[in-house]
């Protein structure tokens, strides 16, 4: 029987880059989402939610494989995503590529992809995990309006260095994960080719666009009052203060060559990502 591939998240930034790669490869997959009219009219699509246990068994029909991606944002991950790896044991699909983050052991108030991970191997499932590094795209993602309104870049990273990864990268990760061999029992740091600081981005993107961009390096209280201000609920800040304190407390501040040696092509420069996202609009 074909291989088949059921991918989760797969509106989001990485499901969209992995669709792209799996489009690409011309494998056989079927992208799941809670809303399948936010996917390309080409896309085979299907309703699940990983809420909605009544969508499982029809999502998994015919799937020997499994993208697994908790949905961002949410400390709970791991018993929102329990009952469908329950479901996958109880329907002997074995095979997951499930998607944590680099350095997420570091940050005890977060447990959820451990947990994750742990569950998954103690059920005796053929494992690869994908550990990237933070994203090229959040700038276009998350600090667009901030960017090309407001000329700063506003994150409380302090002045550490990451290798920003361009998730189209993690797609063809996954991609050459899930139709492949040689990639189970495989933990993968996805990280870009150079390191960065936020004032290292800010210049890059200054460059680009051509107009002065700067990081004022807030602090976690400055942070907080202005996402507040903003109307953003209190828990925002101090998921996005922890998940920072990764980049200014030099956690992930290394490179790896995980992208060239899984899928034969060297990782993209910030640069190009910056280029993609904010001149070809």
């Amino acid at each position: 029987m074909e291989k088949k591939i059921l991918v989760t998240g797969a509106t989001g930034t990485i499901g969209k880059a992995l669709i792209k790669a799996l489009t690409e490869q011309k494998a056989n997959f079927i992208a799941a989402t809670r809303d399948v009219n936010k996917l390309p009219q080409e896309v085979k699509g299907i309703a699940f939610d990983f809420e909605d246990a009544s969508s499982f068994a029809k999502a998994t029909a015919g799937v020997d494989r499994v993208f697994l991606l908790a949905p961002p944002l949410n400390t709970l991950a791991d018993q929102l995503l329990y009952p469908f790896i329950d479901h996958l044991h109880k329907e002997n699909i074995k095979r997951v590529v499930y998607v944590s983050a680099l350095e997420m052991d570091a940050l005890p108030k977060m447990p959820f992809h451990s947990n994750v991970i742990k569950r998954l191997q103690s059920s005796g499932f053929d494992l690869t995990v994908l550990q990237p590094s933070f994203f090229a795209q959040n700038f276009k993602n998350y600090e667009f309006e901030n960017i090309t309104k407001h000329n700063i870049i506003y994150a409380v990273a302090g002045e550490g260095k990451v290798g920003f990864v361009d998730a189209e990268d993690i797609g063809r990760v996954a991609a050459t994960a899930l139709t492949a061999d040689g990639h189970s029992g495989k933990f993968y740091e996805i990280t870009g080719p150079e390191l960065l600081s936020y004032s290292d981005a800010a210049k890059v993107i200054s460059e680009v666009i051509g107009k002065t961009i700067v990081y004022p390096n807030p602090t976690a209280e400055q942070f907080s009052q202005t996402l507040a201000q903003a109307g953003a609920p209190p828990f925002i800040a101090d998921y996005m203060i922890d998940v920072y304190s990764l980049i200014a407390n030099n956690r992930v501040n290394r490179i790896t060559s995980v992208v060239e040696n899984v899928t034969g092509r060297k990782p993209t420069s910030f640069k190009e990502v910056i280029k993609r996202d904010f001149l070809k609009q």
